[in-house]
């Protein structure tokens, strides 16, 4: 897929706001994550999980986290990428 790098202008907005309220240089959406090539996006959803017995189920207090690819902005609705 192709970046569309005029529909990432809202993300990057938000990025900047991000690192004047914490005053961090380095905040921003997938900090923490190397990617080959280009930057992608992946909203973080986090969840609770399942456990007892089958019929009985009951959700756990913590939380866990799975990662989300955004083919769209949240901010906009703009697509991000376009197809090859």
């Amino acid at each position: 897929m192709n970046k569309i790098h005029e529909n990432w202008s809202e993300i990057e907005r938000a990025e900047e706001l991000a690192r004047e309220k914490t005053g961090d240089p380095k905040a921003g959406f997938n900090a923490s994550t190397f990617w080959f090539g280009e930057r992608h996006l992946m909203i973080p959803c986090l969840y609770r999980k399942k456990k007892g017995k089958k019929g009985q189920e009951v959700f756990t207090k913590s939380y866990s986290e799975i990662m989300l690819y955004a083919k769209y902005c949240p901010f906009s609705g703009k697509p991000l990428y376009e197809e090859e």
